[in-house]
């Protein structure tokens, strides 16, 4: 997403608002750039939309809802955990490195279903308390 987006606090009010007014192409890349660091059509897979469909869209097009979604998902699990390890370069790491507690998924594989995306943030509070997790 643009930097705003990044550095605003994703509540499910905020994520609420972004979803009714649309997350477009280009925001979306941004996030799977940034963030997820995976190629686009890996992560397509996981945000339920083809890379075709993709492609199609114009940069200020908006991307499926689901996709939105998905997206949004892993920006909010991306702020929470550059909270807990304190900088963004440890955050892109856990995000993108396998996880026990997720069944060996990383957590932006888990992020495909709003389930996994809860699971997600779960274990990010159990770190953020010293829970083993």
């Amino acid at each position: 997403m643009s930097d705003i987006c990044i550095t605003e606090k994703l509540t499910p009010a905020v994520c609420r608002k972004k979803l009714e007014n649309g997350i477009n192409k280009q925001e979306y890349t941004a996030v799977v750039k940034t963030v997820a660091g995976m190629p686009e059509k890996d992560f397509a897979v996981i945000a339920g939309v083809s890379q075709r469909t993709l492609s199609r869209l114009k940069p200020t097009q908006n991307v499926p809802p689901q996709t939105a979604e998905v997206t949004l998902s892993v920006l909010r699990i991306y702020q929470k955990a550059c909270e807990i390890f304190g900088n963004e370069e440890l955050a892109q790491k856990w995000i993108r490195r396998p996880n026990s507690a997720l069944t060996g998924r990383t957590p932006v594989e888990a992020v495909k279903t709003r389930f996994g995306a809860e699971e997600v943030l779960d274990v990010l509070t159990r770190i953020e308390y010293g829970i083993y997790a």
